[in-house]
This record gives structure tokens, sequence and C-alpha cells, in this order.
């Protein structure tokens, strides 16, 4: 593992200097601070983080702030520990304790008991965006807003995904697909939902396929109010696309108790963790949402900003991928009337 000495060396500098780049306490020319940096990304040093923290007065503790609902509080909880577990993880390995802030906006505005700040649940216009600007600590966001404000961010493509959901039905020959949406507040819709709208308007442009997205409460009586919706609005509906995985099941479960076969009668195929796909009441095929790598990244950006190893400003967008777990299949033709109508 590199050292502070190492990095001095490789930069032709002192080893004072290379902690003044780190902590900002002295000023250095852009070309000296580049330097450093250089040799830094080239050794792979990281600095110590209880050592960092002492000499700057810091707490060592990494914040995640996430929304927690109090009126619905099991909604998505398997995909949300996924979340929170890499980022305790990778917040370890860097040295640091993990703090879930779950108050929602409001936790902006007193003391923060944070080092650094991971945000999650980000809208497409943020308004805690401002806030996190004035108050000043390193943050990362997982979410890609209109305006990032200067800040980093980490992200699954979610108009890519989109695209690719679109054109793997379209290429099996589904004409009409309906997508199982979120349920949203007017004026806070989340940004991969804004994206992954037109990711799916975008492709099925393209490939001349009717679609319907439409918002759902991810409960029995919700899937089966958006069920009637969407046939009411395509009646040869023959694919839905699942963005609200924790309206998969009961999905699945009404097309159980109405006879419909997926894939025969209706393809499915969903956008959630794999192993969460694979695990319903058959297999669903799915473009993976990879909690673990995006949180993972984050986390080791906002430390690296920290420590003056990265600048902010950085946007990673990871690509899809779709695993074919046998319940997508060719739009049945001729004339045959659809279960689901």
């Amino acid at each position: 593992m590199a050292t502070i000495r190492d990095v001095a060396a490789d930069a032709g500098v002192s080893r004072s200097t290379v902690s003044y780049v780190l902590t900002g306490k002295k000023r250095l020319s852009p070309a000296t601070i580049a330097r450093v940096r250089a040799s830094m990304a080239k050794l792979g040093y990281r600095p110590d983080p209880a050592a960092r923290a002492l000499a700057l007065g810091r707490t060592g503790i990494l914040g995640l702030l996430a929304s927690v609902s109090t009126t619905r509080p099991e909604t998505g909880v398997e995909i949300f520990m996924h979340f929170v577990r890499s980022a305790m993880y990778s917040a370890r390995e860097r040295g640091f304790d993990l703090l879930v802030m779950g108050k929602g906006d409001d936790e902006l505005a007193g003391d923060i008991l944070a080092d650094a700040l991971v945000v999650m649940d980000v809208r497409i216009e943020d308004p805690r965006l401002p806030l996190l600007k004035e108050i000043g600590l390193p943050a990362v966001l997982i979410g890609y807003p209109e305006d990032a404000r200067g800040l980093s961010a980490v992200d699954l493509d979610f108009e890519a995904a989109a695209r690719t959901a679109v054109a793997h039905l379209a290429e099996l020959g589904h004409e009409e697909i309906a997508v199982l949406g979120f349920p949203e507040e007017p004026g806070a819709e989340l940004s991969f939902v804004t994206r992954f709208r037109r990711g799916i308007g975008d492709e099925a442009a393209a490939h001349g396929v009717a679609t319907r997205f439409l918002a759902c409460e991810p409960d029995r009586e919700g899937v089966e109010a958006w069920l009637a919706r969407v046939v009411g609005e395509l009646p040869g509906l023959s694919a839905v696309v699942v963005l609200e995985s924790n309206g998969l099941r009961p999905l699945l479960d009404i097309f159980h108790e109405r006879g419909v076969v997926v894939p025969r009668d209706c393809s499915v195929l969903t956008l959630s963790p794999h192993p969460v796909a694979a695990h319903q009441r058959q297999p669903i095929t799915s473009i993976d949402l990879p909690g673990g790598e995006m949180v993972s990244r984050a986390v080791n950006r906002v430390l690296d900003e920290m420590a003056g190893t990265a600048e902010p400003g950085a946007l990673d967008l990871l690509p899809p991928a779709l695993k074919n777990n046998g319940s997508t299949a060719p739009r049945l033709t001729g004339g045959r009337r659809s279960p689901l109508l």
C-alpha cells in the first residue's frame, strides 16, 4: 500500500507538501497540487482516515441521506437494506462508520454529525441540492438530477435501461407495452423515474410500439386498478415492464388467479436486483438494479473527494445488464384474444 512518503518521492515534493494538499491548510500552486494528485492516483494512495480525522477534527462518520417513509415503512425494505449494507461495508473499508439519516428534507436544517454525505432518492428537481452546496460538506448523489449543482452523481443509466427493455420486447414482436411505475407525489418525481420514462418513450417511438407509463400503488388493490386501466387503453397488451418492483408479486398473483400464463399470454420484465427477480412465483427476466455497486462507487467517490484525491462534478452512469429468466417470449399471433381482456 502506498504511503505519503511514496507520493512525495514520486511527485518530487516534501511530505509536508503532500499533507498540505490533503488538508488544504496551506496555499499551493495549482501545478504542485495537480502533480501531487497525479502521483496519488498513479500509486493508488488513500489517506489513513483515522489520522486524517484527528488532524482535521472530523467525526469519522459518513452520512447516508435517505427517505424513510413512516406511512409505508415496509415498502422496498429489501432493496433499501441492500443499499444500506453496501454503504456500511464500503464505509468500513475506508475506516468510517455509517449514519443513516432518514428525517427527510429537514435533516439538512440542523447540525450534521457527519464528515461527508451520500444522498439517495434524488429528485429530478431536488430542493436539497442548494442546501448541500451551502453546507459545504463533500456530497455525492445516487441519482442524476437535471442540475447536480456541481456535485458528483452515480446512477444506473436508466434511460439506456428503458431502451434496452423496449428493444428486447419489440424484437419479440410486442406492439403494446405497459409500464408499472412508481407512485409519485406531484412536483417530486424521482430522477430515475423521469429518465426511465424518457427512455421508454424514445425507444417506443423508434420501434413504432404503443406504450403506457402509469404510476401504481404497489399493493393488490393498486395493481388491480392499474391493470384494469392499462388493458382498457391497450386492448392488444402483451407485455408489462415493472419499474416498481414491489408491484411484481401482486401482479404475478393476479395473473395466476386469472389463468394468465407468463410468458405465453403476457411477457413480464422487471427492473430490480437480479436475485429479487429470480425469487418470484417464477423467475422474471430482469434488468439489474446494481444497488451495491452504485453505493460502493458513491461512498468511495465522496471519501476520495473529501481526501482531495478526486474532484467533484463527476457523472458515473452504470450500463444496463439484462438477464433473460424466461418470462419474455414472442407475442402470440393469429388473432387469439388476449386473456388479459
